[in-house]
């Protein structure tokens, strides 16, 4: 506990300097939120946590061995999980060395404090590590469930051959799904924070 505390003290003082400079004078940042990494934990021979900023909330994933970590920034990369398998991007900061990024929510307008900010963190990991009750589909192919279409074969076999899934496809999805009803906007987030519920108004 005490090496993932300093890892998480690490990670945000990074982001915090990295508020107070590079996204200085920004208009996404939300002013009432600071930098926390959420329940960070060790995973797959490293460590996971959601990082909560002014401008974003993020699964973040750091490996254990920086060094052995060479594939340039932007490079993407599907991690499986017990709620489904997601696709991260990859960052590298100075002090912190490359991590794995999967975007949860940005902006973060919608959060009025930081207690409101960590504790949707917390309901995202509890959700992330939280069995599946039936089998894994794609985000395209949950977006398509929600608005109460069936999942095709081709979301199954997306999943349980590892690949990961885009944003962008699913941002694609849901746009064609907003042009031909007036569904609720589905997103990674909606299916991370209670697949049960649909995000009203998104």
């Amino acid at each position: 506990m005490v090496e993932e505390a300093a890892i998480a003290e690490r990670l945000e003082g990074r982001y915090r300097a990295i508020a107070e400079t590079r996204m200085q004078g920004v208009p996404i940042l939300n002013r009432a939120l600071g930098v926390a990494a959420v329940g960070m934990r060790e995973w797959n021979s490293g460590r996971l946590c959601v990082l909560v900023t002014p401008w974003f909330m993020n699964i973040a994933v750091l490996p254990q061995d920086a060094s052995g970590e060479t594939r340039p920034v932007g490079s993407k990369q599907a991690f499986t999980f017990p709620a489904g398998t997601f696709e991260f991007i990859l960052g590298r900061e100075e002090t912190i060395g490359p991590h794995w990024m999967c975007s949860l929510f940005s902006p973060m307008f919608e959060f009025q404090d930081m207690a409101a900010a960590t504790a949707t963190a917390d309901a995202a990991l509890e959700t992330l590590f939280a069995e599946a009750e039936e089998p894994e589909v794609s985000e395209a192919g949950m977006a398509r469930m929600w608005r109460g279409e069936s999942a095709d074969v081709e979301d199954h076999a997306s999943v349980d051959s590892g690949d990961g899934v885009s944003a962008e496809a699913l941002n694609d999805d849901v746009a064609a799904s907003h042009a031909e009803s007036d569904a609720p906007e589905v997103s990674r987030r909606s299916f991370l924070i209670g697949r049960q519920h649909q995000a009203a108004g998104r």
